[in-house]
């Protein structure tokens, strides 16, 4: 059995399915993550010795803080320790993650020796290539498939025209997680061809455009403007399609150095299309995210979220009894 820890977007429920794809579905037992959870989850495993039940733990497209990776390898290290030197492989390409290389189970890597930007998916895949044995990795439409997740997620689907990566996302959107990943496995089982959508896709597909046009519309009428750390940045509070509203609003206001968008349920999202900003550097790790230089994120802690209910209703430990 594999145990297998990925963030919970497209990028990471990719890697699942490839991990389904090299071993069988019923031998892939997952969760994805975000960084609020990611670290909890994989000390649970630890400290409840999950480890003991599964050949081999990845942890992909997301990262673990470097004390948690330091007790990893304390565990590795000593001789009488259950867990094994080759049980863990982590592999991911946020700048946020390079500090985790001086571990031997990490591999982070940002682009390729070509120069060419990776994503947690193409990362994994090129790794299971290697050290698994499943013809379904040898589909050429696997490998399309591949390539259109990454073009998604490094945002190169944009200079290269390449409208159906990110159309690939919005389907994830539409039929969710558990769907998307039952066609796609059904799909690269059977499917030789090439990478298109059907017809009832294009359709679901134009619909939800029109639905992304008229929330970046609305949203642009919204846009607070501050300066954080020294940069002006457009504010927004949004919970939806928060990559193409984060560039569409850089692009729309070029005097901005970056977009914030605020989900207070679920974190804030980081976008700038400038080059002289590296969001995860010098924004999101300051409050305890991390991500792209472009792409970033960061979470709202649970203080915070209080904070936010205190505020809207006017609570206070005096009248929070009455």
């Amino acid at each position: 059995m594999i145990k297998h820890f990925s963030h919970n977007d497209l990028d990471g429920y990719s890697c699942v399915l490839l991990a389904q794809l090299a071993y069988g579905p019923n031998e892939v037992s997952f969760d994805n993550c975000s960084y609020e959870d990611i670290n909890e989850k994989v000390s649970l495993y630890i400290t409840n010795k999950d480890y003991l039940n599964y050949e081999h733990c990845y942890i992909t497209d997301i990262s673990i803080t470097k004390d948690l990776a330091e007790t990893i390898q304390s565990l590795i290290d000593t001789t009488d320790s259950d867990l094994s030197a080759s049980h863990f492989q982590l592999i991911d390409h946020h700048l946020s993650a390079t500090a985790l290389e001086v571990f031997p189970w990490c591999q982070v890597r940002i682009q390729d020796e070509a120069g060419i930007k990776c994503s947690g998916t193409s990362l994994f895949f090129d790794y299971l290539k290697t050290h698994a044995s499943s013809k379904l990795l040898l589909n050429p439409l696997t490998a399309a498939y591949v390539e259109k997740v990454r073009r998604l997620d490094t945002w190169d689907w944009q200079p290269l025209g390449d409208l159906e990566a990110k159309q690939l996302n919005d389907l994830f959107s539409i039929l969710g997680n558990e769907r998307f990943m039952t066609y796609w496995w059904e799909r690269l089982q059977t499917d030789e061809g090439s990478f298109t959508f059907d017809e009832t896709q294009q359709l679901l597909l134009e619909i939800r455009q029109n639905e992304i046009d008229k929330y970046i519309e609305a949203r642009n009428e919204e846009i607070i403007e501050k300066t954080i750390l020294g940069y002006k940045a457009g504010i927004v509070f949004a919970n939806r399609f928060q990559s193409e509203l984060g560039n569409k609003l850089g692009e729309l206001h070029p005097e901005l150095d970056f977009i914030a968008m605020i989900n207070v349920g679920g974190g804030v999202s980081c976008r700038t299309v400038k080059d002289n900003v590296n969001l995860a550097t010098d924004i999101t790790e300051v409050f305890g995210g991390g991500g792209h230089a472009k792409a970033a994120g960061m979470p709202v802690p649970p203080s915070i979220r209080e904070l936010v209910i205190n505020t809207l209703f006017h609570l206070t430990e005096e009248n929070k009894a009455k």
